[in-house]
């Protein structure tokens, strides 16, 4: 497994080329499209690895989410 800053390097770089890129590209009379969202799985899935690797080494807390609902009455 890479260290944690192996993958937040690999994020960056991933998030610069992820900026840079266009979805569909016309050169004369051909056109390519391209499927972004492979890249943008790729960045999950760093993101991902970056969250074990900081749980690991205890630098991160697991994050908690709540859930705040409307009612009517009491």
């Amino acid at each position: 497994m890479a260290t944690l800053s192996d993958l937040e390097a690999q994020r960056a770089t991933l998030i610069r080329r992820l900026t840079g890129l266009r979805k569909r590209v016309t050169t004369g009379d051909r056109t390519v499209e391209y499927d972004l969202g492979q890249a943008e799985k790729a960045l999950g899935v760093i993101d991902r690895e970056i969250s074990a690797a900081k749980q690991a080494n205890g630098t991160s807390r697991p994050v908690r989410s709540f859930v705040v609902t409307p009612r009517s009455g009491y």
